[in-house]
């Protein structure tokens, strides 16, 4: 009888050695297998002022794919291309395998509405002031890891924001037309991020209300506006401008200040990205040749 129940004894112990055996054997084993490498980044980016953050945030070498559009920084240039802003080859993008895709308001939210059914990553980018541009640069730096970048870069924009306001406060505003199309007629509303920067730049835009951001305006409200500058986006050319029914006398014509794209570079007040202090400044100087000869 004892020696059965010691027989018993010893069994359950080999057993319970082997389950700890069998168990050490498994953990082993798990930790031999390779450990998957977390998946690379890559952005696709459908929007011009979304490529500019990108590239200040040094994050140029994980974009695999771009619009047209997107042509700064110089460097952009080499990155394949997915259609335009308006007109996105989804097929294309979708071989470039992107990780998360940028995209803008407007236009794109139809594509970013397809790409979020496919299970695809979507943020989308589209300030209406400095301060959503800020927090927009902070969302891409906390999206892409460059947290501190994205700090300092919206710290130097606020530095030079700051010294160009300095000046606007002294300013004399002259009233601004900002024409976006020509057929039809279309200008930009205070609720815009151009023309919020036509007035952070000290100026005065004429058109603060209108039926949506971007909208259509007729030529006799623009007349009757009577606007001290015109800065021309529609690609027609000084001599058309001058020479349109009623124009005129409007004092912008009258006095010479009328610029076009190859005065003022577009990108640079169109887009809500790193270059919006070129921008400002570039106003500026305009409002400031203004002021000084209205000055006696």
């Amino acid at each position: 009888m004892t020696t059965n129940k010691f027989a018993c004894r010893l069994s359950s112990g080999l057993k319970t050695l082997l389950i700890i055996a069998s168990i050490a054997m498994l953990m082993l084993i798990s930790s031999c297998k390779p450990k998957e490498t977390p998946k690379e980044e890559r952005y696709v980016v459908l929007s011009p002022e979304v490529a500019e953050i990108m590239a200040a945030l040094n994050l140029t070498d994980k974009i695999v794919g771009l619009t047209a559009e997107c042509n700064y920084p110089a460097e952009l240039a080499s990155i394949p291309k997915v259609g335009r802003f308006g007109a996105v080859r989804k097929e294309a993008m979708l071989k470039l395998e992107p990780t998360v895709v940028f995209v803008a308001g407007l236009e794109q939210e139809a594509i970013a509405e397809e790409l979020e059914k496919l299970n695809i990553k979507v943020v989308t980018v589209y300030p209406q002031s400095i301060d959503e541009l800020y927090a927009a640069i902070t969302n891409i730096g906390q999206i892409t890891g460059t947290q501190q970048r994205a700090k300092t870069l919206i710290e130097e924009l606020k530095a030079a924001i700051a010294a160009i306001q300095r000046k606007t406060d002294k300013l004399i505003k002259p009233r601004v037309y900002l024409e976006i199309n020509r057929d039809p007629l279309m200008s930009v509303s205070d609720e815009s991020f151009v023309g919020r920067i036509l007035e952070l730049a000290g100026g005065d835009n004429i058109f603060p209300t209108l039926e949506r951001e971007y909208a259509r305006v007729k030529p006799e409200d623009v007349i009757n506006a009577a606007p001290d500058i015109i800065i021309c986006y529609s690609r027609d050319s000084i001599s058309n401008i001058i020479n349109r029914k009623g124009w005129q006398d409007i004092p912008a014509i009258k006095n010479g200040y009328i610029y076009t794209h190859k005065d003022v570079d577009p990108d640079i007040i169109l887009r809500a990205g790193p270059r919006i202090h070129l921008g400002l400044k570039r106003l500026q100087d305009l409002y400031l040749a203004w002021e000084k000869d209205q000055r006696p």
